[in-house]
């Protein structure tokens, strides 16, 4: 038996192991039948505990077991074909992406679309170093990219980093395109966000008996990974799929994937008109502490309705803790509401962001919420709940662990 059967051998056995320590996972239904979705509120003699100590296991190995975002990857270089479809837009748009990866603050990465927009380089030089090609007068919409392109192949477990230890999990057997599937989610995740969608932090992740990621889900986003290769220990799917509302608007396809024998700094050297880029906060990092917040005069609708909603505002926080928006697209609301918004959002005060010391320029996103009653400032607000402490995940690894990975 060769390493690497041994190696997938082990896992599945491990796997099984642990999900089997629960009575609702295992049986001995004939091959091809479908399991029926169970969870932890239907097993009370097992525990709500040791059904969130299993799910933490299983994100937890599941990080490790896959794709390209370790720290402990040897360099490599990547091809993918892509077609996306942009915000606002009706029809996907055709591309390529290549990227240099030298270690997880070291990467250069280039697209190139007949969409101008989607057309653009980005390099990362060190943790607090980032650069951006010079846009063309259509701008680079490098969000999109990042979101629904690069991320989804390269880093698809990204928002494993906003789970804590302490995080109460839930563990679903479930039986989807004639294969079996470990899904582990957060349990009422609401009760850990202050007001921001549980959607934009913690999906539900589902693994076959390998530990490969084969199925991300929200309530309106799916993500299919397919045609699966083992890479430095890992495992990268060469064909993802991103569903929205049903609707098909991502799917790359890898084309190349290589490690990288010359491993030399100048791959990841920006170009000389590149741009300098705020430093991106990621999940699991620690988050900008608002220190002053006024809120907006919020217009009316044309209808007459009033808004409701939470509104994502992109912003930047200079050194000194002043905050600026960013020009970000936000089309789909009324420019009256925008303005409002960042009119007053431009007024907030942040302390300074510090990276190994030094305040940085940071990027960040401010989630304005439209309820209908009267503003309060986050930091008066009350904390989100937190779950009783749940031990560490056995074999000395926990979701702490995991959570420093992520700076890509």
């Amino acid at each position: 038996m060769t390493h690497l059967a041994y190696s997938l051998k082990k896992r599945r056995f491990l796997l099984a192991l642990a999900v089997c320590a629960l009575p609702f996972a295992c049986n001995n239904s004939a091959a091809g039948q479908e399991a029926q979705p169970t969870s932890a509120g239907a097993h009370g003699a097992v525990g709500a505990a040791k059904i969130s100590e299993l799910g933490h296991r299983v994100m937890v190995a599941g990080v490790k077991t896959n794709a390209l975002a370790g720290s402990d990857l040897k360099p490599w270089h990547m091809k993918m074909d892509f077609e996306v479809i942009p915000f606002g837009a009706k029809k996907p748009t055709s591309g390529s992406m290549e990227e240099w990866h030298l270690g997880p603050t070291q990467w250069a990465r280039t697209f190139k679309s007949p969409e101008r927009r989607l057309t653009g380089s980005e390099w990362s030089v060190s943790a607090t170093e980032q650069y951006q090609s010079k846009p063309s007068k259509v701008g680079f919409d490098h969000r999109l990219l990042v979101l629904h392109v690069a991320r989804p192949v390269i880093d698809p477990l990204y928002q494993t980093a906003n789970i804590e230890p302490d995080y109460e999990m839930d563990v679903k057997r479930v039986t989807t395109a004639g294969a079996t599937l470990n899904c582990v989610s957060v349990i009422d995740p609401q009760r850990y966000v202050d007001q921001a969608n549980p959607d934009w932090l913690f999906p539900t992740m589902c693994f076959d008996s390998e530990y490969h990621l084969r199925l991300t889900t929200t309530s309106d986003t799916k993500v299919q990974f397919e045609d699966l290769q083992l890479f430095g220990g890992r495992t990268v799917a060469r064909d993802v799929k991103v569903i929205f509302n049903g609707a098909l608007i991502a799917e790359m396809k890898v084309t190349l994937l290589e490690s990288l024998a010359d491993a030399n700094a100048d791959l990841v050297k920006p170009a000389k008109d590149a741009i300098p880029e705020p430093y991106t906060i990621e999940p699991g990092h620690t988050k900008p502490v608002s220190v002053y917040e006024v809120g907006a005069s919020v217009p009316i609708q044309p209808n007459g309705f009033p808004f409701r909603g939470s509104f994502p505002i992109p912003i930047i926080i200079h050194k000194d803790g002043s905050v600026k928006a960013r020009n970000d697209d936000t089309s789909f609301w009324t420019q009256g509401l925008k303005d409002a918004l960042v009119l007053a959002i431009n007024k907030w005060k942040y302390k300074p962001y510090l990276v190994d010391g030094q305040p940085v320029e940071v990027a960040w996103t401010v989630v304005y919420v439209i309820d209908g009653k009267p503003f309060v400032p986050s930091y008066d607000r009350a904390e989100p709940q937190v779950a009783p402490a749940q031990q560490d995940s056995p074999g000395g690894s926990s979701p702490s662990v995991a959570r420093r990975r992520y700076g890509h």
